[in-house]
């Protein structure tokens, strides 16, 4: 058996204008895919190969871990995005708050932490500590904010391309999946496991 590439949560000119077809067919179709078999190839004939990813997350090293990993960023980054976001919710909204004083500090905060890359990463919104506290951090390809205590909300991938770096970061703000990072916010997922629609590593993952 093999890791299939995960279905899109949407329709791929769902969230047009703000991200086109044509990109999300890229992210998907080439980048995702590609990354799924690079994945298949590193756990063929190996005792992973009937692992799941969420178990390869947590158990491997090296390039098999790092591979996983950015599939799994990849797949959580299409839940965090939203053709119709909806209005935020009260508890996400008294969290951002608190963290950041309003949606615009959460924003600042975002696009100062996307700035640092150059060829391009990850900028996440995670929940830290028992009080499940607001911050946003960073990570290159291949890694995912998993310290004990982190819980990822939203993921946004930066591009390597500055032009297309700026405008991801817009898109971003504009589909930023509020219901799903509230999901996350209120969840009882364990602290050093990453929290995703759940589902076999063998098929794609649903909502």
């Amino acid at each position: 058996m093999s890791f299939e590439l995960p279905a899109l949560p949407y329709d791929a000119k769902a969230l047009e204008p703000h991200l086109t077809r044509a990109v999300v067919q890229q992210r998907h179709g080439e980048l995702q895919r590609a990354c799924v078999a690079r994945l298949n190839r590193l756990v063929a004939g190996t005792p992973w190969a009937e692992c799941s990813l969420e178990a390869i997350l947590l158990g491997a090293e090296g390039a098999l871990a790092q591979q996983a990993a950015q599939a799994w960023a990849l797949t959580f980054h299409w839940h965090s995005l939203a053709p119709r976001p909806g209005t935020l919710p009260d508890p996400l909204a008294a969290a951002i708050g608190t963290a950041f004083g309003d949606l615009e500090g959460l924003r600042c905060a975002l696009e100062e932490a996307a700035a640092e890359f150059s060829e391009g990463g990850w900028v996440w919104l995670v929940a830290q500590g028992e009080a499940r506290e607001l911050a946003v951090v960073t990570t290159a390809d291949g890694e995912l904010p998993l310290a004990p205590g982190v819980i990822p909300l939203l993921a946004h991938y930066v591009a390597p391309e500055a032009e297309e770096a700026a405008a991801g970061l817009a898109a971003f703000w504009a589909l930023a999946n509020w219901r799903f990072a509230t999901t996350n916010l209120m969840g009882s997922a364990a602290p050093s496991r990453p929290s995703i629609p759940q589902g076999s590593a063998r098929r794609p993952m649903p909502r």
